[in-house]
């Protein structure tokens, strides 16, 4: 690590846990913000649930045949009953069941029967209500985990993948405390993991790989941990987590931590991805690095109160829109972009290393509420405010060599309360557009384009949220393509 990059890291900590409300003018004008400190302690003890370590019981043991095993694979062998995961899993009869996988690629054949009675009238193209899924398991799911409560399952032993010609990988629905481990899902034509409706859940070192929409996601789900993760490949984001509990900051919603995303289109998505702590990760070789956004209609809108901290963003210029044919990617994003907020308020951004997108670093642009449906008018001008940018370190890797991003900070100018502050970067300060940028001391608040925007930066947002897979690039739309590199 470069001697910059060391002595402005040291610099971070005091920065970040001071700036917040050194000055009295914008305490008075913020909202109530948790400080990072409380951030990075609480984690709701008790309800984020806990590893299980092995041997743990009651247990159920799922294996394939022939093979060569060893250690805790080999020592649990023996009590094999079952080679498909989900057989194991019906036979849960007791909360707090962990379900051992032995090493193996898992096909679930029995999954794939064609559906039969109520089962063969639901279109298994739309989403289904909880009471469906239960009814008809794996209309859409290769595995699927519906209201079982402290269910660990364990892939041990070695590679545990999990791969089928269904839409979903493993689906776990209203299953609190569930916790997932040690497996690779991929190659489902939507999300390789999906977890929904859940209080409590853990993902940990898992993979999503390959897999048409999402590797790993969370949908409407409390009290969540992704961690030690890793997602490549995936038409959409690698690591999702949409309608997150709304707890306007009071604490976490969901953590995501040391997990790395990488050739996707996304490498961290978050619609309403509310009160999320996203932290000491790493997404590189994506379209766009990470992203929050308020562009449909979703429980938790807009989206508010979310923290990227110490996170490594870069070299995100993967084009995925060229002569894509009947593979498109299902949204627009600029190609090029670390970190992206398309509408959010109360965000925090800190300590990150964000280098080598040659677009953007970091893009802030606000979402009309009537985009996403919402027609009451007191609502109209809903995002982006109260966002802070503080600490981060931009166009500079962590050898100290320069790797510069086409600018560092591009914001379309509407929104209140939202500042930049001791940011660096490898050419001293950080470029932006606009080129000043308001400090937290005296964060935005007026100007000419703080009620709608610029206009000339909100056409091209417009244009672009035009885009429609297989049709051409909207006019006016010039993010879905890589641009030049940018000049160190």
């Amino acid at each position: 690590m470069g001697r910059f990059v060391r002595r402005f890291l040291a610099a971070i900590v005091f920065t970040v846990t001071t700036v917040w409300f050194a000055s009295s003018a914008w305490a008075a004008e913020a909202r109530t913000v948790t400080p990072l400190t409380a951030w990075t302690t609480t984690s709701s003890p008790g309800t984020v649930p806990a590893y299980r370590a092995a041997a743990a019981s009651p247990r159920l043991v799922v294996c394939r045949p022939g093979g060569s095993l060893t250690g805790l694979a080999r020592e649990l062998a023996s009590e094999c009953r079952y080679h498909e995961i989900q057989a194991a899993v019906d036979a849960v009869r007791a909360p707090g069941t962990t379900i051992y996988v032995l090493p193996g690629t898992y096909h679930e054949p029995s999954a794939l029967g064609k559906p039969k009675g109520r089962c063969a009238s639901l279109d298994d193209a739309t989403p289904l209500s909880y009471d469906d899924q239960r009814a008809c398991p794996h209309l859409q799911s290769l595995i699927s985990v519906t209201g079982q409560t402290g269910l660990q399952i364990e892939g041990v032993g070695g590679p545990v993948i999990i791969e089928g010609k269904k839409q979903v990988g493993i689906r776990a629905d209203r299953a609190n405390g569930f916790y997932l481990r040690g497996v690779t899902v991929r190659g489902f034509t939507e999300d390789g993991v999906s977890v929904g409706e859940t209080d409590g859940f853990t993902l940990d070192h898992v993979t999503g790989l390959a897999n048409g929409g999402h590797g790993l996601a969370a949908y409407t789900s409390d009290h969540g941990l992704i961690t030690d993760c890793s997602a490549s490949g995936n038409g959409d984001a690698g690591i999702a987590t949409a309608s997150a509990s709304d707890q306007r900051g009071g604490r976490l919603s969901i953590e995501i931590r040391r997990c790395t995303s990488y050739g996707n289109l996304i490498g961290y998505s978050g619609t309403a991805g509310d009160s999320v702590y996203v932290h000491d990760n790493v997404f590189n070789g994506n379209s766009t690095g990470a992203m929050l956004d308020s562009s449909v209609q979703a429980a938790g809108m807009p989206q508010n109160h979310a923290m990227f901290v110490a996170n490594r963003v870069f070299d995100n210029n993967a084009d995925f829109y060229h002569d894509c044919d009947k593979l498109c990617p299902r949204r627009a994003v600029p190609v090029g972009t670390g970190m992206l907020l398309a509408g959010g308020d109360e965000n925090t951004y800190a300590s990150n290393m964000v280098y080598g997108n040659w677009r953007y670093g970091f893009a802030q642009y606000w979402i009309p509420a009537s985009r996403r449906g919402e027609t009451d008018p007191a609502k109209a001008r809903d995002t982006s405010h109260g966002n802070r940018y503080v600490g981060n370190l931009m166009g500079v890797t962590p050898e100290g060599t320069a790797a510069p991003n086409g600018v560092d900070f591009w914001w379309d100018e509407e929104g209140d309360r939202n500042c930049w502050q001791s940011n660096a970067s490898s050419q001293g300060y950080p470029r932006s557009d606009p080129a000043v940028l308001p400090s937290c001391d005296h964060p935005s608040a007026s100007g000419p384009y703080a009620q709608q925007g610029n206009p000339a930066k909100t056409a091209v947002v417009t244009a672009c949220a035009a885009y429609r897979p297989g049709r051409p690039t909207p006019k006016g739309c010039d993010w879905l393509a890589t641009p030049g590199r940018p000049v160190a």
